[in-house]
């Protein structure tokens, strides 16, 4: 019975949306979007509200609120089907944008999962996220867990999200938190790597809580293929043998980050142009003014009971 009320809910939302896009009812067409992607996104159907993402458009003139609302969902649909890099800059701008003395509960949950992303993307955030006011007591495990990540330790990993578990799910971060033990391993390695120039496969399995060196060595032998270190493995003597630090600039890493800082820049921008609002006809006045039609402008402002009474003067004058 759950399932047919639900089915029958999604119709009527969706025939609602249709009647408000063909109305050109800007508040209800983003009202009922929000709604029908939050429908899906608590049914578990990813792939469905992916869909819906991208058939849809949502209106320019929403409200904030409503924007707000439409870029979290987005922000958390992209994350669920790892494209973290979308889901950043989204969550990102639904932050900037959600207001900053009210709707505590949404920003904390945007917040945490802004963190989370972040964490999936190999980025640790700023400690003072953290200890935003009206934040510290629900970011508590997620900083725990980010501290985990930092320290490369994956046993430490699985026993903070272990203890936090039933938190995680009620959150609903718990399926994305638990992709992170690939970041946790990708960051011990980092360190291992600063730390000697050759290590044993025996002491990477135990430094990083692997049940064994075979594990170590498969671990090692995707990272080095993935790009995360510059190592060669000995795999005769079962030893990892760093190569020597390459010039950062001489990558790709400065102009990819160079890119992400100009492309925030020019988002921000757009956004403040759609934002502002101008007086009507104000552009007239400086049209005039740069036409030398200033003066011209005084018989506009006449009505036509006026102009006509003058134009019958100035025939009874030819007369």
């Amino acid at each position: 019975l759950v399932s047919h009320a639900v089915a029958g809910l999604r119709t009527d939302m969706v025939a609602a949306h249709r009647m408000a896009c063909l109305r050109r009812d800007v508040d209800n067409q983003a009202t009922l979007l929000n709604l029908m992607l939050n429908d899906l996104l608590n049914a578990d159907q990813v792939e469905q509200a992916q869909k819906l993402l991208s058939n849809s458009t949502f209106p320019d003139a929403a409200s904030n609120n409503q924007l707000c609302r439409y870029l979290y969902h987005s922000g958390r649909i992209q994350a669920l089907r790892l494209d973290y890099s979308s889901s950043f800059s989204n969550l990102s701008q639904c932050l900037r944008k959600a207001p900053t003395n009210t709707a505590l509960g949404f920003r904390i949950a945007a917040q945490r999962l802004l963190v989370v992303v972040q964490l999936l993307m190999g980025e640790i955030p700023d400690r003072n996220v953290f200890f935003t006011e009206g934040m510290r007591v629900e970011l508590g495990p997620y900083m725990k867990i980010a501290q985990a990540v930092r320290r490369g330790d994956l046993a430490n990993f699985h026993s903070t999200v272990s203890s936090f578990a039933e938190r995680l799910k009620m959150d609903g971060t718990y399926t994305l938190i638990s992709r992170l033990a690939h970041s946790v391993v990708k960051a011990g390695l980092r360190k291992l790597k600063l730390s000697y120039s050759r290590i044993s496969l025996d002491d990477v399995a135990t430094r990083l809580g692997l049940p064994n060196a075979t594990s170590a060595e498969f671990v090692v032998a995707k990272a080095v293929r993935d790009g995360v270190i510059d190592a060669t493995i000995d795999h005769e003597q079962k030893y990892v043998q760093s190569h020597d630090l390459v010039d950062v600039y001489a990558t790709t890493e400065p102009t990819e980050a160079f890119h992400r800082r100009i492309a925030y820049c020019l988002t921000t921008h757009n956004d403040a142009v759609r934002g502002m609002r101008y007086p009507p006809d104000a552009y007239k006045k400086q049209l005039e003014a740069s036409r030398g039609l200033r003066g011209k402008g005084k018989d506009d402002d006449k009505t036509d009971e006026e102009k006509a009474a003058e134009l019958e003067d100035e025939l009874d004058e030819d007369y």
